[in-house]
């Protein structure tokens, strides 16, 4: 019997214990948590473009439209990135596809797309080199850069190559 009171006793002393430990603030991680802490989604919406604009720091022309894809969704990374999602139904609808252009400082990828597709090659569009990946003849995934700037456009369903070449000049005709 003393076994069993001592067994329980320590038992609601190391519960009691864990009760009161004190919790980090939400999405925190503890000093010695092993665990996985998500990263902080660093994509503002915006109203407009043009309020995208002023939280990335630089302006940005995006395609008026892609054929199919009538909603559209503004988002900027404060001084960093601006990204337009167009979409085919609801932007809140998981069934919803989806065609992003991005517009990054530097000259990295940041596309964010980094599935390896069959086919890869290049477009030159007004002068500017666009590599492009996809399948089954359509691409889902182009970047390049221009004027100091990285650009992609991404696309969930895939886009012809004539309708890609024709978003990205509206986008070098008129930005600068």
């Amino acid at each position: 019997m003393k076994r069993f009171i001592t067994i329980l006793l320590a038992v609601l002393t190391a519960v009691s214990l864990a009760a009161c430990a004190k919790k980090a603030p939400e999405g925190e991680k503890k000093p010695n948590d092993s665990g996985n802490v998500g990263i902080a989604n660093p994509w503002i919406d915006c109203d407009t473009l043009v309020d995208a604009a002023k939280l990335a720091g630089f302006d940005v022309t995006v395609p008026g439209k892609f054929e199919g894809y009538p909603n559209k969704v503004y988002q900027a990374v404060e001084k960093s990135m601006i990204q337009v999602l167009y979409f085919d139904g609801d932007p809140a609808a998981e069934t919803s596809s989806m065609i992003m252009v991005r517009k990054g400082t530097g000259s990295d990828d940041i596309s964010g797309d980094y599935n390896d597709y069959p086919e890869k090659g290049s477009v030159n569009v007004n002068g500017v080199d666009v590599s492009i990946k996809g399948k089954d003849g359509l691409i889902f995934n182009a970047v390049w850069t221009w004027e100091g700037y990285s650009f992609a456009i991404n696309a969930d369903k895939g886009i012809t190559k004539e309708a890609l070449t024709a978003a990205i000049e509206e986008m070098l005709t008129v930005a600068g």
